[in-house]
């Protein structure tokens, strides 16, 4: 084999060809990106709750559901 087959950016950013698709370099981070906007109003209160708490209040309310039920469930079932 004659020559040294691998160039600097190999050495330095072996990874780099996989890993950044755009080209950019390990030093270039960038901003992560816009996510958007978040959300952090809460329109019904049962979205906080958890499944414990689901399943409690719907006891309260009279509304029959069991443990096997997802949290979705629940909360249909209580009407929210």
């Amino acid at each position: 084999m004659t020559g040294d087959p691998y160039t600097a950016d190999d050495l330095y950013a072996p990874n780099q060809q996989v890993v950044r698709q755009d080209g950019s370099g390990p030093a270039e981070e960038g901003t992560g990106g816009d996510a958007g906007p978040v959300e952090t109003t809460e329109s019904d209160p049962l979205d906080a709750m958890t499944k414990a708490q689901l399943l409690d209040e719907a006891a309260a309310r009279g509304v029959d559901v069991d443990e096997s039920m997802t949290k979705a469930e629940i909360r249909e079932a209580i009407g929210g």
